[in-house]
């Protein structure tokens, strides 16, 4: 029976995370607010894993949006840009003269692996560390060749959750990112903690 509790309250807790990373979001006007509110869920979550006190979760969200409001938004808007940049040229690769499509692939592959290694670790990076944008950008391209399995695991999680998505939309109305930053701020503590 205690178990059932304990997993109920879970389940609440990560739907009630849900809630306060859409409404900081509309806080922001979803322009400002979209990714301070991402990195938030990760450093709630990450304050739930090292199991330190409790502490109300509106007043820990509220805090952690803030803290990192400057740097998740810097940091977020720029690899959005930088990501959207790639992708056009892989649009635009076909048009582009023959001899420079192998280089121009060669280019996009690169980036994409970059970006896909930024994406995996930017916002568990951000909670975890306090350093300058571009310490923690070396800190996540460490993190991210150092552990194939660091990698490889939210990847995995990322298609399970979508086959699940599919099937039962009603699931992202309720709990939104949080399980795909539950499993990857359990990942990112592990490697971070090897790096120490």
């Amino acid at each position: 029976m205690a178990k059932t509790i304990k997993i109920t309250d879970w389940i609440f807790e990560i739907f009630n995370l849900h809630i306060q990373w859409i409404k900081y979001t509309f806080k922001g006007l979803i322009i400002l607010g979209l990714f301070p509110s991402t990195a938030a869920v990760f450093a709630v979550i990450r304050y739930w894993l090292l199991k330190r006190e409790t502490e109300s979760l509106a007043k820990l969200f509220r805090q952690y949006y803030y803290d990192n409001y400057k740097v998740a938004n810097v940091l977020g808007w720029f690899f959005l840009f930088i990501s959207f940049i790639v992708l056009l040229n892989f649009f635009y690769i076909p048009y582009y003269p023959e001899n420079f499509k192998t280089v121009m692939y060669a280019i996009i592959v690169f980036m994409s692996i970059i970006l896909l290694i930024t994406w995996t670790f930017l916002f568990p990076a951000i909670v975890h560390y306090k350093l300058p944008h571009h310490q923690l950008f070396l800190v996540i391209l460490k993190s991210g060749f150092s552990s194939i399995g660091g990698i490889m695991t939210p990847i995995i999680s990322t298609g399970i959750f979508i086959v699940i998505i599919l099937k039962l939309p009603a699931l992202l109305l309720f709990f939104g990112i949080t399980p795909l930053a539950l499993v990857q701020e359990t990942v990112s503590i592990k490697i971070f903690k090897d790096f120490n």
